[in-house]
């Protein structure tokens, strides 16, 4: 299973007009021009010259595994070429079948090429295109919480990142999320933000369709537990699953404001605890 981590690339990209002249495949969006990414050779430029700059290792999977999801239909790939040159991607993960859940795994921009507008345009696009494409039930994303976890220059701030994703319209979801390991011994991200990029008519539990307050419960855990198994291998029977499986037990799960996230528990909280008081020791 492809190791589903998102996190946007720190700060988008320079935007450039739709190119009428696209080459076949390619897909006509607001802002940018996107093209599904379907070959190993354009899966490893992918890999190297966009993900792996904007990643960190415990966070990105291998372009074996990319290239295996994308062959297999469970992942998506699609990029922004200029130049010849694939300089921005959007990765999602998900069944494709209509109602499902759908994870926004990666969104990122080349170095070099961040800082005017190629984020936004990029994640609106992608995110019209695989609702056109598969109807998701809902259609996530994982943020880093940014009383969490520290700005960086090669991967970004997560406050600003937040905001990005606020923007967009993204409502956090009540859960106490982190994301899972990559593979039996890989080490979990702890302190994550599961956002909604999109929400169905049919997965909204309360409120109106177009700013719900919370949604159906039950696609939400099974895809939890699938991706806690496929990444993992297994269901770990230990306090940090059950509380997130348990936050997911009931018929819905609330739908939170990114700007008032303290009623949102913190997945994994003494994980970060920890790295915090260590960081404190060595200053």
């Amino acid at each position: 299973m492809t190791s589903e981590n998102e996190q946007p690339a720190p700060d988008p990209a320079p935007s450039v007009a739709a190119d009428p002249g696209t080459g076949p495949g390619s897909i006509v969006r607001p802002g940018v021009d996107l093209e599904p990414l379907v070959t190993a050779a354009d899966l490893e430029e992918l890999h190297t010259g966009v993900l792996s700059p904007s990643f960190p290792s415990e966070e990105l999977e291998s372009l074996e595994s990319l290239v295996e999801g994308c062959t297999s239909g469970r992942t998506r790939a699609l990029g922004v070429r200029r130049d010849g040159r694939i300089v921005a991607g959007a990765v999602a993960a998900g069944s494709g079948v209509p109602g499902d859940v759908m994870l926004l795994v990666y969104l990122a921009i080349a170095p070099g090429q961040r800082g005017g507008g190629i984020g936004g345009a990029l994640l609106d696009a992608a995110v019209q295109t695989w609702v056109a494409e598969s109807s998701p039930g809902l259609l996530l994303a994982e943020v880093e919480h940014p009383d969490h976890h520290e700005a960086s220059e090669a991967h970004g701030d997560p406050a600003a990142r937040l905001r990005f994703y606020a923007r967009h319209g993204a409502r956090v979801l009540a859960v106490p999320y982190f994301q899972p390991g990559l593979g039996a011994s890989g080490a979990r991200v702890p302190a994550l933000l599961l956002t909604t990029l999109h929400v169905a008519p049919e997965a909204v539990a309360e409120g109106p369709a177009d700013a719900p307050t919370a949604v159906v419960a039950g696609p939400l855990r099974e895809f939890l537990e699938a991706y806690l198994l496929g990444s993992e291998g297994s269901l770990r029977d230990d306090a940090d699953t059950r509380a997130l499986l348990g936050s997911v037990s009931g018929p819905t799960v609330g739908l939170v404001d990114p700007a008032d996230l303290a009623s949102v528990p913190v997945g994994m909280a003494w994980a970060t605890e920890g790295l915090r008081a260590s960081d404190g020791d060595d200053s």
